[in-house]
């Protein structure tokens, strides 16, 4: 801090009023500092609460199909013989559900990873909402076959300006997490529904 005086210099009440001022000063610059850094501090810390969160949760996801996976191939592998073909097709097409539910839990992680670097950039093309979300039903899990999917639209040709390929990934996961939250009904009732609408 520089104070300009000019000729005369000052008596000790300038002095004295200049050096509070100063004081007052720094005691502002120093309290708005330590703001600061609690501030930071304080997102810090609730940024790696959250990451702790993801992790767990990362953590309980990649288990579950990590350990049917190991399990399934395992029974190939010592009593593959034993199984007749449809036991088998059942047991492949379980690692197959579950692989694909890997590979879609690592495609929203990477989604994430550049959503938080700045570094996705939208490929907005004009895309036929039909061929869309057929393409996002063919990724869906296999699981489905115990739930009926329909799918409903008002107008028989839509076109949206989209990235197609975000747009996939979000109805995949939300009609996976319907399959997977829904609870399966009864062999004599009609398989519970999960309805998807697109207007």
């Amino acid at each position: 801090m520089a104070i300009r005086q000019g000729d005369l210099p000052f008596d000790e009440f300038q002095k004295s009023l200049t050096l509070a001022i100063i004081g007052q000063c720094a005691m502002a610059l120093e309290k708005e500092f330590i703001s600061r850094k609690r501030e930071e501090e304080a997102s810090m810390r609730k940024t790696e609460q959250l990451r702790s969160n993801l992790l767990r949760s990362i953590s309980h996801d990649l288990r579950t199909p990590l350990t049917s996976i190991s399990g399934n191939a395992g029974m190939l592998l010592n009593d593959g013989g034993n199984l007749d073909e449809k036991q088998k097709a059942r047991v492949y097409s379980d690692i197959y559900d579950d692989s694909m539910w890997l590979i879609n839990l690592v495609e929203n992680l990477l989604s994430i990873t550049r959503m938080e670097g700045q570094s996705v950039a939208l490929q907005m093309e004009t895309e036929l909402l039909e061929e869309v979300i057929d393409e996002a039903m063919r990724h869906i899990n296999r699981r489905h076959e115990s739930h009926t999917i329909e799918v409903k639209q008002e107008k028989d040709l839509i076109l949206a300006a989209m990235d197609a390929r975000l747009i996939i990934q979000v109805i995949t996961n939300l009609v996976d997490n319907a399959i997977k939250y829904t609870p399966q009904a009864p062999q004599s009732q009609s398989p519970a529904a999960s309805l998807t609408e697109m207007q």
